[in-house]
């Protein structure tokens, strides 16, 4: 008989979207397509993952006959369960980068009063990203005057990735920057020295300010110009640039943990599902553990104000919210003698964990495509849309 159970179950969030998003898209289509345009695309991904609106495999068993109906899944960025694919991806694809020497977290942040200027356009929070690299690039490199004009010398490369986090816990729009970087630095040559000291003190003031005067070139000097002069008088030791995840009491044993740590922030919805205690149909509530005291909250608020929580955090199509610089970005090749943390032989067992069915197995302890009735691997026949 033919079974139609893929062995998913649609999640809390993805049933808040179905309730009511035809309602709520209705009532801010303009400001939703404005500032989100994807969001209708994305919210309607979740609401057809895994059921037959997205289509799906037909396998059978050679033995019994039995026929099963793998649907495929939506890929989404609102996915928590498609997120966890994503997340172990990117995990092993900054994995195989890594050179094999110790590296530091850092945590590059900004005022609560900055947070707004990039919430229109998420694409502006590239700005970001920019800021830090030329932070890390001057700080490696030191300055040096010519003619009244600091310019930096590129004469060391560093290699670093950098996580783009536009959430806090209780799912505020608050967006900074995570940093893993090398402890050593390239020459021209290929050839690396360690570098292991950081000045956070020289980090968080010129950190400040290359922002903020990419910000005012960027948004204009009339309009910018007033905000940029209060953060100059209020933050007269630079914005709060620090090792925050061992500050908040965080311990990571490996490279690897941090790494999955951060991008698990970068690969699902701003709100993990087991964080939700309770959807009743009009109302959500969840839980949530504040950085400063660790003191647990609980916060119930309505669908609409829910769905507006999470589509605050929707990164616009194509946006790269995980960027490598430096050495570890793709144009550059270091040496072939060069160790890394994963060898070229594990890279590829690796590899072979991230297919559809290892991934299934190794998250959820079961064989996707194995006859329900005579635990038989069964075969694909055709496709279905």
């Amino acid at each position: 008989m033919e079974n139609n159970n893929n062995f998913k179950f649609t999640g809390v969030i993805a049933r808040i979207f179905e309730d009511h998003w035809d309602n709520y898209y209705s009532k801010y289509k303009v400001t939703i397509d404005k500032t989100r345009p994807n969001a209708n695309k994305e919210v309607n991904k979740i609401i057809s993952c895994s059921n037959h609106k997205l289509g799906a495999t037909v396998y059978c068993c050679q033995d019994c006959g039995e026929v099963i109906f793998s649907h495929h899944t939506c890929k989404g960025k609102l996915c928590s369960s498609c997120g966890i694919k994503t997340h172990k991806i990117r995990t092993e694809n900054i994995l195989e980068k890594c050179v094999n020497v110790k590296h530091r977290h850092i945590t590059f942040t900004i005022p609560d009063v900055l947070c707004p200027w990039f919430f229109h356009n998420l694409n502006d929070t590239s700005l970001l990203f920019e800021a830090v690299s030329d932070t890390l690039y001057s700080i490696v490199n030191g300055k040096v005057k010519k003619k009244k004009i600091r310019k930096y010398n590129l004469k060391y490369t560093p290699g670093f990735f950098a996580f783009l986090h536009t959430f806090g816990r209780p799912l505020n729009f608050n967006t900074h920057i995570h940093v893993i970087i090398a402890e050593c630095v390239f020459n021209k040559f290929k050839n690396y020295k360690k570098y292991d000291y950081f000045n956070y003190n020289a980090l968080s003031k010129r950190f400040m300010k290359i922002l903020l005067d990419k910000m005012e070139k960027h948004f204009g000097k009339q309009k910018f110009s007033k905000t940029k002069n209060i953060m100059y008088l209020k933050y007269k030791n630079g914005f709060y640039v620090n090792n925050r995840l061992e500050d908040d009491g965080y311990k990571f044993k490996s490279i690897e943990d941090l790494i999955r740590y951060l991008t698990r922030y970068c690969s699902r919805p701003a709100m993990a599902e087991t964080r939700i205690i309770n959807y009743d149909g009009e109302n959500v509530t969840f839980f949530y553990r504040d950085h400063k005291e660790e003191k647990y909250h609980e916060q119930t608020v309505s669908a609409f104000e829910f769905i507006t929580k999470l589509l605050c955090h929707l990164l616009p199509t194509g946006f790269k919210s995980i960027r490598s610089y430096g050495f570890y970005n793709k144009s550059n090749k270091l040496c072939d003698n060069i160790k890394y943390v994963i060898s070229k032989e594990k890279i590829k067992f690796k590899r072979q964990l991230l297919k559809w069915k290892n991934l299934i197995l190794t998250s959820f302890n079961r064989i996707p495509i194995i006859c329900p009735k005579c635990n038989q691997i069964m075969e694909p026949l055709f496709e279905v849309s």
